[in-house]
């Protein structure tokens, strides 16, 4: 009888090709094979926290490539390791046991983090609490609008406290993602392991606490995992859109306990970091480009880094395209012309993406939003995700409200997907260039 391990090793390089890196390496590389029971493979997750997000996102796509890659018909099924057969654990020495670490993304570090007089002090008190952290300033809360860094900062905390500290049990988690949790915890009557899963933690990141606002249930259980954590000296770091005083939905005890520690702001970035974090992404990408280009993207694109970072994207794929070497202000003008903001341009939102995007593709919105994942509904779906991340300020939850209630996750993949197959698939990049001009331009749906 064919081995777990075989089955899952044939699997792993079809989970690679068909998952973004960050995912494959976040919640598929690590898993273990234990066993084969009948026509079911049984897979070991790291923890419950880990089996929970596996269970609800991966596990189709999972069993989809096992069974492509063993050309079979197996049921995928995950456990954790308490749950597995003691014959097929393997002893972890307690002294050099790891903590647990999730949701960090690794790719999001101090080291890529460009600062400048907008960022400085908010930079200055992350690096403060990943060097000691619950030393320095607990709870540290960054806020700020979208796209300028606060998630950026909270992954390059996680990732620099769990370097320091590897018996720390960390976690990053969105509001949306706690909320859910919660939520699950009431259905099911397991508040018990909800309580152990956040109080036990040495770290808890916590993206856009804005968002449990008026939901009382969630402001209730995270209230007594503040103090919990908080009471046991443990480190906690908030990021929202407001300062503590402008979220009056909030519970003001709350907001009161968001201001114990040190309350930091991320405003959008002067000219000068702007081109700061363009040169240091050409330097990466061993790009050839004047500064007088990167001023030029520089000063057109202030509010938004992600925006910014878009549109130098945009302009090294027509560079490659166009097989040039170096990339000078005129091309970059050229390659930008109907991306630059102008008077008397409308707004683009995600309604009007949803709208274009159906039309190009010859879909409706309502398919464009319902729950089908064949891929005439599921590409176009993926691009009109990621034109909302890269043409809007919303954030990943509120994109996967306006698709019908889809996961942030399952928003992530989409965009990482997108972004990943941009110069590279011909499809894709011209279907991405001709929907953004159509937005960006006076374009009436239905002409």
């Amino acid at each position: 009888m064919i081995s777990a391990q075989t089955i899952w090793s044939k699997a792993l390089p079809k989970l690679e090709e068909e998952m973004t890196p960050t995912s494959y390496k976040t919640w598929v590389k690590d898993i273990r094979p234990i066993s084969v029971e009948g026509n079911t493979l049984i897979l070991m997750a790291q923890n419950e926290m880990y089996l929970s997000t596996l269970r609800q996102f991966y596990s189709n796509i999972i069993t989809e490539c096992v069974n492509k890659a063993n050309n079979s018909n197996y049921t995928v099924s995950f456990i954790i390791k308490e749950e597995a057969e003691p014959v097929v654990s393997v002893p972890v020495d307690s002294a050099g046991e790891k903590g647990v670490f999730f949701g960090v993304q690794p790719k999001y570090t101090f080291d890529t983090f460009v600062t400048g007089e907008s960022n400085r002090f908010a930079h200055a008190a992350a690096v403060a609490v990943a060097d000691n952290p619950a030393s320095a300033y607990n709870p540290l809360y960054i806020y700020g609008g979208s796209g300028l860094g606060k998630t950026h900062i909270l992954h390059a905390i996680g990732n620099y406290v769990h370097q320091l500290h590897p018996k720390f049990n960390i976690c990053f988690v969105s509001s949306e993602d706690f909320t859910n949790d919660v939520i699950a915890a009431i259905k099911y009557d397991t508040r018990e392991e909800l309580r152990n899963k956040y109080r036990k933690l040495d770290l808890l990141l916590v993206d856009d606490i804005q968002f449990i606002g008026g939901k009382e249930a969630t402001e209730m259980e995270f209230f007594n995992t503040f103090n919990a954590l908080h009471g046991a000296n443990k480190q906690i770091v908030i990021t929202s859109d407001k300062s503590p005083k402008d979220l009056p939905f909030l519970q003001e005890r709350l907001r009161t306990r968001f201001s114990w520690g040190i309350t930091a702001d991320i405003k959008p970035p002067e000219v000068e970091t702007r081109v700061a974090i363009l040169t240091g992404k050409a330097e990466r990408d061993h790009v050839d480009i004047t500064s007088d280009a990167l001023l030029y993207m520089a000063e057109q694109f202030s509010s938004n880094v992600r925006e910014l970072e878009s549109c130098y994207n945009r302009v090294v794929l027509y560079a490659d395209f166009s097989k040039r070497t170096t990339i000078d202000r005129p091309f970059v003008e050229v390659v930008l012309k109907d991306y630059v903001s102008s008077e008397g341009k409308h707004m683009v939102t995600v309604d009007l993406i949803k709208q274009v995007t159906a039309d190009y593709f010859d879909v409706t919105v309502e398919e464009l939003v319902s729950t089908r994942r064949d891929k005439r509904i599921a590409t176009p779906r993926h691009v009109a995700m990621y034109l909302c991340r890269t043409l809007t300020d919303c954030s990943y939850p509120d994109i996967g409200k306006a698709f019908g209630g889809k996961h942030y996750s399952t928003v992530m993949y989409s965009c990482d997907t997108i972004a990943s197959e941009i110069g590279q698939k011909l499809d894709i990049t011209t279907a991405i260039d001709d929907i953004t001009n159509r937005l960006t331009n006076d374009f009436n749906p239905g002409k």
